[in-house]
């Protein structure tokens, strides 16, 4: 079929041909915009992690990096695909993959061990009232009875579980505040998203990292 109005109003929802571009559009920009606030998000953090002086514990990220093996192999089992074959399929050794997830398991843990910081120096805590409305936010959005799911997550023990969560994305809220963006096309030139903020925010907050002389006087 032509690309034309007649198109547009016949599989879409829009009447013309250059509503349903502008909605194309609309929706690349705001999923590209998504992804580059991720980026960014990360790279904050990942640079906290870098200056700060903490030493993960081996054990915990030997623990992670097993949970994550086990993951892996449970959505390859669910794809009727066994580690054996995956490692035929992609050429690596069981060595390298589990090289592979010890890393993201560091990096991961890593993360946590530094925003977990940001949030008790910060003082940053998330309660009953918000933690509620924010799942009950989430359960409307999917469609499901807040209600049933306040319930569920409480019986279940989820609810705690999602209070360190929340706590942990507002203290990488706060380390993604304390950065200064720079255009992508910068960003692209010197092959990051972000450079760190050197002085003080707006806020008198300044960047704190786990091990800085300033944690050590606390």
């Amino acid at each position: 079929p032509e690309l034309d109005d007649e198109f547009a109003r016949a599989a879409t929802e829009f009447d013309t041909l250059e509503e349903l571009r502008a909605d194309l559009d609309r929706r690349l920009r705001e999923e590209l915009e998504a992804e580059l606030d991720a980026q960014f998000r990360e790279n904050a953090v990942d640079a906290l992690v870098e200056a700060s002086t903490v030493e993960l514990p081996a054990e915990i990220v030997d623990r992670r990096a097993a949970e994550l093996w086990t993951g892996m192999a449970r959505s390859l089992d669910a794809r009727g695909i066994s580690t054996e074959t995956y490692l035929t399929m992609t050429g690596q050794a069981s060595e390298e993959v589990v090289e592979r997830l010890r890393a993201e398991a560091a990096r991961a843990v890593g993360r946590e061990v530094v925003l977990e910081a940001v949030a008790d120096q910060l003082g940053l805590e998330v309660g009953d009232e918000e933690l509620e409305a924010f799942v009950r936010e989430q359960a409307a959005q999917a469609e499901e009875d807040p209600d049933e799911t306040v319930g569920r997550m409480r019986e279940h023990g989820a609810w705690e579980r999602l209070r360190g969560d929340l706590r942990l994305r507002k203290a990488l809220d706060e380390v993604a505040g304390g950065v200064k963006r720079i255009p992508v096309d910068l960003a692209a030139a010197r092959e990051k998203l972000w450079t760190p903020e050197k002085e003080k925010q707006a806020s008198g907050m300044n960047i704190w990292t786990p091990g800085s002389e300033e944690a050590r006087t606390q």
